[in-house]
């Protein structure tokens, strides 16, 4: 399995291990926002943690529509 692959996996929630689908999008996708965007789940934590915040933004921004 390639990583675009498997990144398309975890994408389509295809893994039947929700912390393997999770580690995937974590690892792969960097995060969607610049320091100071209102968007950004983690712009009150100093050190924002992988599985928490950055996992529940990532998938927000996924999830959202495209910005023009």
């Amino acid at each position: 399995m390639t990583n675009r692959e498997m990144l398309i996996k975890a994408l389509n929630d295809e893994f039947d291990d929700y912390a393997l689908s999770e580690s995937v999008i974590a690892y792969h996708v960097e995060c969607p926002y610049f320091s100071g965007d209102k968007r950004a789940h983690c712009r009150e934590e100093k050190e924002p943690d992988r599985f928490g915040i950055c996992m529940a933004c990532k998938l927000e921004w996924l999830e959202a529509e495209v910005d023009e």
